[in-house]
């Protein structure tokens, strides 16, 4: 322990520093990040191993200790800034502790650690000992773990997002728990998936809205917005995207396939229902994303609803690999982005909304967004809105709103936003 007291106690002031920067939003998107420190950790704790006599596994031995320390802390001041609500851009987890926080720091970096002393060891002791050091076993030992990080960890975050592990969330409500006659139907996909929905028939006929649900939810998450539109005269249509909720399907392609099921929702409207009027869709996040994917590739959609869509999906890809799992872009942006596309057979450079969405020319679109959202920042919408042609286009922000939760946290002011912009569009009538 006395071998590492100095190095641990520097580092732990520069982790505290960093922590002091990051929670004031001194250092967000800054070009210096604590990780570096490992290089030069490696290296001291070297030169103190070969001065105290100590062989490689002596000097393994005190930079795993030292990381566990040092990273005990990050833990420390990640779970102290969430609880106080500091909410920095590094010492955070997002929504998923396990990913977010244990295994980045309990995992991933003292591997890191390990790799990076593994390499550095032999070059300092034949420097200080004019001899070569024998590390053929550690060298072995680093090839499997570099396969393990640069292959198995990009494909473990590869079917996280494309849900091939885990279970899936199913909606606990139904219409009818919001007082809605309703009517459970299947919807069948141009591929050929059969796709649980609930149809809510409205005897005004204003038109009809799809609900878009976000990645990993399901049909209900949107059931109050449904009851509020279905009171002002919409007939409404959920569905659980393929490979969500009651639906089939075995992979998520965070829009590059799922515009199919909602195109099977207005094939579903329009053939079989026979409806004539406006056909808006609304969708949150990933079902955001979505419906404006759809709304550039079908011709009956006459209104979007868009709240918190990402702008491509390579750069939201990067984007979480940093915030979520406290990854480098490079090169696992890559790497997680190669794999995702050999396994699921999409192109994700595909997935570029605002590419999409530049041919909406008559179609109406609110974008939404709000302001403490970290994963779909308001420039997402803000570079949607110059892409989008026409003047059919408008954009609401929700002070304080996080992501996917805009409607919970701001529903009146939201509401009143949705029905003065179908207003305009012409949906509504101004006497409502």
């Amino acid at each position: 322990m006395s071998l590492i007291r100095l190095p641990l106690i520097v580092t732990w002031g520069l982790v505290v520093l960093w922590f002091l920067l990051d929670v004031t939003n001194l250092v967000a998107g800054g070009p210096f990040n604590i990780n570096w420190t490992i290089p030069a950790a490696a290296v001291w704790l070297a030169v103190i191993c070969l001065r105290a006599g100590r062989g490689y596994g002596g000097f393994l031995s005190t930079a795993l200790l030292y990381t566990a320390g040092v990273r005990l802390l990050i833990i420390l001041l990640a779970v102290l800034g969430k609880t106080a609500g500091l909410d920095g851009e590094y010492f955070t987890w997002g929504r998923n502790v396990l990913f977010g926080l244990v295994i980045p720091h309990v995992v991933l970096w003292p591997v890191v650690t390990f790799i990076t002393g593994t390499l550095i060891w032999p070059v300092l002791a034949l420097a200080m000992r004019r001899r070569q050091v024998s590390y053929r076993g550690a060298a072995m030992g680093v090839v499997v773990i570099l396969l393990l990080v640069f292959i198995g960890l990009p494909y473990l975050i590869s079917t996280l997002y494309t849900g091939s592990v885990g279970s899936r969330r199913t909606a606990r409500d139904t219409p009818a728990d919001h007082g809605l006659a309703y009517e459970d139907v299947s919807l069948t996909t141009s591929d050929g998936l059969n796709l649980a929905a609930w149809y809510i028939p409205n005897e005004t006929g204003r038109g009809t809205v799809i609900y878009c649900h976000g990645h990993t939810n399901h049909r209900g998450q949107m059931l109050d917005q449904a009851a509020f539109l279905h009171a002002n005269g919409f007939n409404g249509l959920l569905l659980d995207f393929r490979r969500h909720g009651d639906s089939e399907g075995d992979l998520t392609t965070f829009g590059y396939y799922e515009w199919r099921d909602v195109q099977a929702a207005l094939r579903y409207t329009v053939d079989e229902r026979g409806e004539e009027g406006p056909v808006i869709l609304w969708g949150v996040s990933m079902g955001a994303a979505t419906a404006l994917l759809t709304a550039a590739e079908e011709p009956g959609i006459d209104a979007v609803i868009a709240e918190s869509s990402f702008y491509a999906a390579s750069e939201t890809l990067r984007s979480d690999l940093s915030r979520m799992f406290g990854l480098p872009t490079v090169p696992f942006g890559f790497l997680t982005s190669t794999i995702t596309e050999l396994r699921v057979g999409i192109r994700i450079n595909d997935l570029d909304i605002g590419r999409a969405v530049s041919g909406l020319d008559d179609t109406s679109v609110l974008l939404v967004g709000g302001t403490a959202d970290r994963r779909m920042p308001l420039s997402n919408n803000e570079r949607l809105f110059e892409q989008i042609p026409g003047a059919g286009k408008e954009i609401y922000v929700a002070e304080g709103a996080t992501h996917g939760d805009i409607w919970e946290m701001d529903r009146e002011a939201y509401a009143e936003k949705v029905l003065a912009f179908l207003e305009k569009s012409g949906f509504v009538d101004e006497t409502r």
